[in-house]
């Protein structure tokens, strides 16, 4: 008698949030019980987006992609992308995890905001780059019709982050807060548009194992919050962790945050580099950011207006 069950998805199919519903509806289905309605099918999701009442929207985003990639840095290319290996490196810390939420509640933002705002930080203090552009994930399920739609809806934002050494992590923090809420606004967009919007200022949609037509390309940094996203199979160890392996999404420098009694924070390479010196470093100035920020309140930042 089967006593095991097996799925194989591709993610172009299914995404982690997907995942997680595909699982609890089995457990349904396998204890008799019955599932709700049906959900929205993807060909009404696309009929959606591509109506005439979603014009204006789809209009925006490409707005906002066109000037985001217009103020970025030129596009950055790895020395010898023909050589690339991955590796990664992986970092438990309770004091981390109490530092982000001190710092969201004390700033009055989210705690991805705070670990974005972090992760920047982390990133100008070891590249001493100032302006910093990241790709960040959306699920795209903000409308509760499309909850229920096995799919993979998520896509990644453009977010361009300008540092400044002496600027107060709190006004910092809530600077790209609000950053991000507007970023977020145009998460979901034509994947064409955004190639289009890269191509008219120098960014090509290839880069480090990324497939062609693929906006990934653009970026160098990406940043993935995921909650307690899987947090019962991520054991957390204090100490630090490295390895090699894993698939190369095209993504050169890939964090993924997972919130919790403690932060475990995930950072994958994929360059021509040969050791951990980048991400265990990076990982460590993280930790060294959220812990400093909360140990040494400062006045909070004025509110910002999020209309503007």
């Amino acid at each position: 008698m089967p006593t095991a069950l097996a799925i194989c998805f591709h993610h172009i199919a299914v995404d982690a949030w997907a995942i997680n519903q595909l699982h609890e509806e089995f457990g349904v289905l396998v204890a008799g019980g019955e599932l709700p309605g049906a959900a929205p099918s993807c060909r009404e999701l696309a009929a959606e987006q591509w109506s005439e009442a979603r014009a204006n929207r789809r209009r925006a985003a490409l707005r906002h992609w066109r000037q985001v990639l217009a103020d970025a840095p030129p596009m950055a290319r790895d020395a010898a992308p023909e050589a690339v290996t991955s590796r990664w490196a992986r970092h438990g810390s309770a004091p981390a995890g109490e530092a982000v939420r001190t710092l969201a509640e004390r700033l009055g933002v989210s705690a991805p905001s705070v670990l974005l705002a972090a992760f920047c930080a982390a990133l100008a203090r070891h590249t001493g780059e100032e302006r910093v552009l990241v790709a960040v994930y959306a699920n795209n399920r903000s409308d509760p019709r499309w909850e229920g739609l096995v799919a993979a809806q998520n896509q990644i934002i453009p977010l361009l982050v300008q540092t400044t050494p002496d600027e107060e992590f709190g006004a910092f923090a809530t600077r790209v807060h609000w950053e991000l809420i507007r970023s977020y606004k145009h998460a979901a967009y034509n994947v064409d548009d955004a190639l289009l919007a890269g191509a008219e200022n120098g960014y090509e949609g290839t880069v480090n194992g990324s497939f062609a037509g693929s906006v990934s390309g653009f970026f160098r940094y990406f940043f993935n919050y995921l909650g307690d996203y899987q947090r019962d199979q991520t054991p957390v160890n204090s100490a630090m962790e490295t390895g090699t392996g894993g698939r190369n999404i095209g993504a050169p420098l890939y964090l993924q945050v997972q919130d919790g009694d403690a932060l475990t924070s995930t950072l994958r390479e994929n360059s021509s580099s040969a050791d951990f010196k980048v991400v265990t470093e990076i990982l460590l100035a993280l930790e060294d950011v959220l812990v400093s920020a909360a140990a040494n309140p400062a006045e909070p930042a004025e509110p910002v207006d999020s209309a503007e």
